[in-house]
C-alpha cells in the first residue's frame, strides 16, 4: 500500500478507536459525522477493527428514520494492562492494579515499598525489589488474567525524559532506568511517564475540540505543567518540557533543593508546604487548632489535615495558605503571559477543600495579566480525581498498546 495512504488509514483507525473509548456506544453514521469521514470509509475501517476484535457490535436501537441502527463499542477486554503508581505519597508504597483497556480494575493491591534511594538502599536494590513486587503480583493472578496482560505502565512522581530515564528528586532518583530491566524480567513492554503528563492526557477528552493551545497545571507534591500546542504535547529537546515548578517567583526567597531561590514549587508544592508546617510545630501557640490536631490528637500531618486545620480557624494555616494563594496567582500570571493559552486546566490539592484558595489565586492572576481589560483567563478545574490515577495510567498504556498493534 502507498505509504501516504497507509498513514492516513492508520490515523483514521486510531481516531475511530479513540472516539469509541471516549464516548462509548456509537453508530457508524455518528463516527463519520464526528470525525469528518465518509460513511464508506468508516464502514471499511470498522469491519477491520471487528475482525481484529478491537470493536464489536453491541446492540441495535431505533433511529428517526424507522430503521434500526447498529451501535459499536470498543472491546476493552481484548487485553489487560498492569499499572504501577509511584507518586511520592507520604508513606512509601506502590499501587498495583490489573485493568482492562478502559481502566476498569480487575485486581489491585497497595504494597509498602521503600522508594527513596541512598547509599544503603541503592538504585539496583530498588529495581530488584520493584521487579519482585510486580512478578509476585502477576503470579497471584489467575491464569486467564496473566495470559491477557499486554503491557505495564509506570506512573512516576517525577520527570521522564525522551530516553525513558526518570528524574525524581523526591526519591533521590537521578536518571533511573526502570523500563529496560522491568521489560526484560517480566517479558512485557513497559511504558513510563510522569504523573502530570498522564493526568494531562486524560483531561484532553473533556476539552472542546476547538481549543488547541492548552495548559495543564498540576498542584501536587510539586508543581508540574504540560503544554499542548496545536493539540500536540510539547516535550522539549530532552523530553522534560514543562518544569515550571522551578521558576523563581522570589529571587530573595528560601533556597530550593534545585539550587534556585524562591521557586514556585517551594511556595505551592504540597511536600514543601508540609515541611514548613512541620518545622513550625515547635514554636506555634498551643491554642492554635493545628497544635491541637497534631500534638494533642496525634493526627497525621498530611494534605487533608492542612485544610482541616485551615477550615477550623488555625492562624498558622491561614497564614500559610494565604501565602500559597498569593504565589499561585503569581505563577498563573507568569504562565498566562508566556503562553497565552486558550484554556488552563488546573488540578488542585484536594477537591472540595481547596476551592477558596485557588479561586483567590485566579482572581489575583486576572488582575495582573498583561492587557487585563481585553483578555479572559479561561481556567477550569480538572475532572480526574487523585484516587483515579490508575484509570488515567491504564488509558495511557492502552494508547501505547493500540499504537503498537494498529496497522
Amino acid at each position: 500500500m502507498n505509504p501516504v495512504i497507509l498513514s492516513v488509514k492508520i490515523t483514521n483507525k486510531r481516531n475511530i478507536l479513540e472516539y469509541l473509548i471516549n464516548n462509548g456506544e456509537t453508530s457508524r453514521i455518528t463516527l463519520a459525522s464526528a470525525l469528518g469521514l465518509s460513511t464508506g470509509t468508516v464502514t471499511n475501517i470498522v469491519t477491520e477493527l471487528i475482525q481484529e476484535e478491537l470493536v464489536y457490535e453491541s446492540r441495535q436501537e431505533n433511529s428517526a428514520a424507522g430503521r434500526k441502527t447498529t451501535l459499536l463499542r470498543f472491546n476493552e477486554k481484548k487485553a489487560l494492562v498492569l499499572t504501577c503508581i509511584m507518586n511520592g505519597t507520604i508513606e512509601d508504597s506502590i499501587d498495583l492494579a490489573v485493568q482492562d483497556l478502559l481502566g476498569n480494575v480487575i485486581s489491585n493491591e497497595t504494597i509498602p515499598c521503600m522508594l527513596h534511594v541512598n547509599t544503603e538502599h541503592t538504585e539496583i536494590i530498588l529495581i530488584k525489589e520493584i521487579i519482585e513486587y510486580l512478578q509476585s503480583f502477576i503470579n497471584r493472578q489467575p491464569e486467564n488474567v496473566r495470559k491477557l496482560l499486554c503491557a505495564i505502565g509506570l506512573c512516576i512522581g517525577g520527570m521522564v525524559d525522551s530516553n525513558q530515564l526518570i528524574y525524581a528528586p523526591i526519591f533521590n532518583w537521578q536518571h533511573l532506568n526502570f523500563v529496560t530491566p522491568l521489560s526484560a524480567a517480566l517479558h512485557l513492554p513497559v511504558h513510563a511517564e510522569g504523573i502530570t503528563r498522564i493526568r494531562a492526557l486524560y483531561e484532553l477528552r473533556w476539552l472542546d475540540g476547538s481549543e488547541k493551545n492548552v495548559i495543564y497545571l498540576n498542584l501536587s507534591t510539586g508543581i508540574g505543567m504540560v503544554n499542548f500546542f496545536n493539540g500536540k504535547m510539547i516535550r522539549g529537546k530532552t523530553g522534560i518540557s514543562g518544569e515550571v515548578g522551578h521558576i523563581s517567583l522570589n529571587p530573595f526567597g528560601p533556597k530550593c533543593y534545585c539550587g534556585n531561590n524562591g521557586c514556585f514549587e517551594y511556595y505551592c508544592g504540597m511536600t514543601q508546604m508540609l515541611e514548613r508546617v512541620r518545622a513550625s510545630l515547635d514554636s506555634i501557640d498551643e491554642n492554635d487548632v493545628l497544635y491541637d490536631l497534631v500534638v494533642r490528637k496525634h493526627k497525621p500531618l498530611n494534605p487533608s489535615l492542612v485544610f482541616e486545620a485551615w477550615e477550623k480557624g488555625s492562624l498558622v494555616m491561614y497564614q500559610l495558605l494565604s501565602s500559597v494563594s498569593k504565589y499561585l496567582g503569581a505563577g498563573l500570571t507568569t504562565i498566562y503571559n508566556i503562553y497565552d493559552p486558550d484554556h488552563i486546566v488546573l488540578s488542585g490539592y484536594i477537591d472540595g477543600l481547596d476551592g477558596p484558595i485557588i479561586e483567590d489565586a485566579i482572581i489575583d492572576a486576572k488582575s495582573k495579566i498583561i492587557n487585563k481589560f481585553s483578555r479572559q483567563l479561561n481556567i477550569t478545574r480538572a475532572h480526574l480525581k487523585p484516587e483515579q490515577e490508575n484509570l488515567a495510567t491504564a488509558l495511557f498504556v492502552t494508547s501505547k498498546y493500540l499504537d503498537s498493534i494498529i496497522e
